[in-house]
């Protein structure tokens, strides 16, 4: 971001400079730790005077707490109670519900929105398919790491000591084509975080499948995933362009009600 310090105290200028303190305190979240003016500054491609000013300005809201040894910036006790109470109110399952039907209208298969846990991906919401042959996972169920499209993609976009741990653990076969080699499952997460989903035909059950993405938080991180699940004639090991196109975006969706903005 360049700097623009010119027309702030106009109408549009205020609204930027609104814009801009929150980037800065989105900035200071993502860190999980203390930041300086200076790093700022190069962050955002602006001067350090800006960049003081619009921090003062979060510290006298109670956002930001000021270190006077360091001189070095961390969020404030009464911004993690704020994020507590948001994340509270609105969890994944709120943010996607409606996004998830609209899947499923637009494609037919179920839908299924998951996040993830010690042991696997728990699904907290299931739109059943409009078919006559319901063919979807029960709210509830949890599904493993190594042979779930859900599973697959946590570990690519989620807790890299997860995905330590589970490589480091025997792998359990569900059917003859669950990955159960190690190797083979880091180079399929690899291609995962590249095209930015993840299949799993005939993984955890014979004649089933399922297309999944991952969902953002407000600040970038994993959160879960959505899935849509049919039988394997209806969604193929490689799956359509328009299936995926359906997909991302509606991950996308979810991902910006859950306040994840792309960096640009």
């Amino acid at each position: 971001m360049k700097d623009g310090t010119n027309g702030e105290t106009s109408r549009g200028g205020s609204i930027q400079a609104v814009e801009f303190a929150l980037e800065i305190l989105e900035y200071v979240a993502r860190g999980q730790t203390s930041v300086g003016v200076s790093e700022m500054a190069r962050a955002f491609d602006t001067t350090k005077s800006r960049i003081h000013r619009h921090l003062q300005t979060l510290v006298s809201a109670g956002y930001l707490i000021r270190n006077e040894e360091t001189e070095r910036y961390s969020i404030s006790a009464r911004l993690m109670a704020l994020g507590q109470a948001v994340s509270e109110s609105f969890e994944l399952a709120t943010a996607a519900r409606d996004v998830a039907r609209e899947l499923r209208d637009q494609t037919g298969h179920a839908v299924a929105i998951s996040q993830p846990e010690g042991d696997g991906m728990r699904i907290l919401l299931v739109m059943p398919s409009r078919s006559n042959i319901e063919i979807f996972v029960k709210p509830g169920s949890l599904l493993a790491y190594n042979s779930s499209s859900q599973g697959k993609i946590s570990l690519a976009f989620g807790d890299e000591l997860v995905f330590a741990r589970v490589l480091s653990e025997p792998l359990e076969m569900r059917t003859p084509y669950t990955i159960t080699d190690p190797e083979q499952l880091r180079r399929e997460v690899e291609a995962i975080r590249k095209r930015r989903w993840a299949v799993g035909p005939n993984e955890s059950m014979i004649g089933l499948n399922a297309l999944a993405a991952p969902i953002f938080d407000a600040l970038g991180g994993y959160v879960g995933a959505i899935a849509m699940t049919d039988s394997v004639q209806y969604i193929p090991e490689t799956p359509t362009t328009d299936q995926v196109r359906h997909l991302l975006a509606a991950a996308a969706k979810i991902s910006a009600n859950l306040g994840f903005r792309p960096r640009k």
